[in-house]
């Protein structure tokens, strides 16, 4: 057992009893790694060696455990002592953790003919069209209402989909959902039908009858910062702290290289070249670049892994700063917030939204200082230049060079 925490013997003796008893000793380590104190570890531990208890007295293997089993165990655990903090995601780490190693099988999707296609679906998705997963996961939710609406008995017919059946599901989903939420509906729905049409799944390509949801491309200005509220929400971070270190540093890498949010969140201590002044950035469809490193972005990556990250096994750059003290590449979404946040402390009010809104400011702070389109598309990595062309609404020089004054106007 784990010397950092059982050092006396008689503490042993309640872990060593159950089906679980030969993992302790990793799950143990696993903790350590994760942050956890010694006190918070004994608790952990208690309640584990409990739960090993139990699968012995129900005469299961540690094969056999599962979430369903977990909730089982808790309801029994909570009649005869006080709920705490820390008991429903004890369990859940451990059973992760027996997956990990292998002692545990993943957990299986449902044998209905909707998960079984909805599991191609997404397969199609990574293997095809280079969706990262939290993409996925976004287009089979969708997928998946499409198809509870159209088959709600669960009885999957998909050549008796007609083009009314899209077009009423998109109306009515539509109803109350922003613009741009709508426009996402409508391009979800229109991969999946196309897909199963690709399939031979339906005899005509049904993506057709989707609705086109109003909205002209480069009708909208990008939002952005000025220079002086970048800098302003920047200074925002209280840098004598560690979570301050580590969002001064995130904030510099969305503010002074347009980085996206899943790109700070996958960034590991490998794809940092130090003798090169380099990082190594995996993007959009698994492409890969390379960027310089600014001087003062990799001086607050220095101060933040010596004197800010927490120490554990985790190999990406930005780790959480409550334990488990695991990265952010399951919930990249949470980088967002801690944009908001800065935004907050900083006073900046209107709707600018999550990280986006930095790489918006950098690519209209270098049109500002004669930067071309084509420079901005190159350092945004964008693929296609009309992707970049909407940064030529905010030139505000040039469009007044284009202007012609208003008859009998004032010249």
């Amino acid at each position: 057992m784990s010397k950092s925490y059982f050092f006396n013997p008689k503490a042993m003796r309640p872990l060593c009893s159950g089906p679980l008893t030969q993992w302790l000793d990793s799950f143990a380590e696993r903790l350590v790694q994760q942050g956890y104190s010694d006190l918070v570890c004994r608790r952990k531990m208690r309640l584990v060696a409990d739960l090993s208890r139990w699968l012995g007295q129900q005469r299961l293997t540690a094969t056999k455990l599962n979430e369903q089993r977990i909730t089982e165990y808790l309801r029994g655990r909570w009649r005869r002592l006080v709920r705490k903090v820390g008991d429903k995601i004890t369990p859940l780490l451990l059973l992760r953790h027996l997956r990990q190693l292998g002692v545990v099988t993943a957990p299986t999707l449902p044998s209905g003919a909707m998960e079984l296609l909805l599991r191609d679906y997404g397969q199609f998705l990574i293997r095809e069209r280079g969706f990262a997963p939290g993409s996925v996961a976004h287009y089979i939710r969708m997928a998946r209402s499409f198809l509870a609406d159209r088959f709600p008995s669960g009885s999957i017919q998909l050549r008796r989909l007609a083009a009314n059946d899209v077009s009423d599901f998109i109306l009515r989903e539509t109803n109350g959902r922003g613009r741009r939420s709508a426009q996402l509906l409508a391009a979800v729905l229109r991969s999946f039908l196309t897909y199963l049409f690709q399939k031979g799944r339906t005899r005509i390509n049904l993506a057709s009858a989707v609705p086109s949801v109003a909205g002209w491309r480069l009708s909208e200005l990008p939002r952005y910062l000025e220079s002086a509220q970048v800098e302003q929400v920047l200074r925002s971070c209280d840098r004598r702290c560690k979570v301050g270190k580590r969002d001064y540093a995130m904030l510099l890498l969305f503010a002074r290289l347009g980085l996206r949010v899943g790109e700070v969140a996958r960034l590991a201590l490998t794809d940092i070249d130090w003798r090169a002044g380099e990082l190594r950035v995996q993007g959009k469809g698994g492409r890969v670049d390379r960027l310089p490193l600014p001087t003062d972005v990799g001086q607050a990556i220095v101060d933040y892994l010596r004197k800010g990250r927490p120490r554990c096994s985790a190999r990406l750059v930005f780790i959480q700063g409550q334990v488990p003290h695991v990265g952010f590449a399951d919930s990249p979404a949470s980088l967002c917030g801690i944009v908001r946040r800065a935004l907050a402390r900083a006073r900046i009010q209107g709707r600018h939204g999550g990280a986006h809104v930095l790489r918006h400011s950098l690519a209209t702070r270098m049109l500002a200082h004669g930067g071309s389109l084509a420079e901005i598309g190159r350092v945004l990595r964008h693929q296609h230049i009309q992707t970049t062309e909407i940064y030529a609404k905010v030139d505000l020089s040039a469009l007044r060079a284009m202007t012609h004054p208003w008859p009998g106007g004032a010249q």
